[in-house]
């Protein structure tokens, strides 16, 4: 299929987390620049489909331009995949095989499981627990979820990933707008690196929360990318940080607390966790909350929020 790069790509002329317009370009790149291709290579899941669009498309043509605001000093890529982009490259552009491998070998969460035991016991009181798993991939946490008995929910871009969690019972969701105030909690792991209006899709997911909800976003921890980025430049660090096409933001501790307060979400603190810790927890559950209570207020890119009251 032959696309024109202006439907491909879009230009945040503004900070996703903040807005501001204000911001220094870090680096710049054109992607047919000499060596950028092997930088995309890093990229293992591309299939045929994807470099088929680059030697013979506009793919070649798209900037690679990492800024930092100069407001809350957040760093991100400016120029970015469009949602027909994106639709491109969760659909077409990833090989679906070797993704499926991936995912079939990843052993199974106890971490996962244990959020799951808190975030029940909190919510006892409810005959049912409506759950969002946010960006699903192939259902692992939705598989989990399913079984400890939460009403489970999934949305994913990928249509493939969909079918697969369907065929799991996990009702498939394409429109948060169909539910406001739904979800006592949602899970978002390792999405919002991803996507293009990390702010307005919180903001939809705040609606999305009960009053009482809570949701829990984590991402990858990018502190240290400008030192990667001045020391090791076009190397495998920071493309696990900000890569062409897929890692377009990079979070600190303070950029997704702030993401999140700016949607109207409240980052959980000491005195939540307290409340947490009443709801006759065992010793591996108490353990992990009292480790993400002390990260969560500093370092820590796995953050739970609370809708702001």
């Amino acid at each position: 299929m032959t696309i024109d790069k202006k439907a491909l790509v879009i230009n945040r002329e503004a900070c996703p987390v903040c807005q501001s317009k204000d911001r220094t370009v870090l680096f710049s790149s054109k992607h047919n620049s000499p060596g950028f291709l092997d930088f995309i290579k890093l990229e293992k899941y591309y299939g045929n489909s994807f470099y088929d669009g680059y030697n013979n498309g506009p793919l070649k043509d798209l900037l690679y331009n990492v800024a930092e605001c100069n407001n809350c000093h957040f760093v991100y890529l400016t120029e970015v995949l469009s949602d027909t982009g994106m639709g491109l490259l969760y659909n077409e552009w990833l090989d679906k095989e070797l993704l499926k491998v991936h995912y079939s070998k990843l052993p199974y969460s106890t971490y996962e499981e244990t959020i799951l035991s808190i975030i029940k016991k909190h919510f006892s009181k409810k005959e049912k627990i409506n759950l969002m798993d946010f960006g699903a991939g192939y259902g692992n946490f939705c598989s989990i979820a399913t079984k400890k008995g939460f009403n489970t929910y999934a949305f994913d871009l990928s249509a493939d990933k969909n079918d697969h969690m369907d065929s799991m019972g996990v009702t498939i969701i394409n429109n948060l707008e169909k539910f406001n105030n739904y979800f006592s909690f949602i899970w978002v792991n390792q999405v919002f690196e991803h996507v293009s209006d990390p702010l307005g899709i919180v903001k939809q997911l705040q609606q999305s929360l009960t009053d009482d909800g809570l949701i829990f976003i984590a991402v990858p921890d990018c502190s240290n990318v400008k030192k990667i980025l001045g020391e090791q430049g076009l190397s495998q660090d920071l493309f696990r940080l900000v890569s062409p096409h897929q890692h377009i933001n990079a979070f600190t501790n303070s950029t997704l607390k702030l993401l999140g307060t700016n949607a109207g979400l409240t980052p959980m603190g000491m005195a939540d966790f307290f409340q947490l810790y009443n709801t006759k927890l065992n010793f591996a559950e108490l353990k992990l909350l009292a480790k993400k209570t002390i990260k969560n207020s500093g370092f820590s890119t796995g953050i739970f929020f609370r809708k702001t009251s």
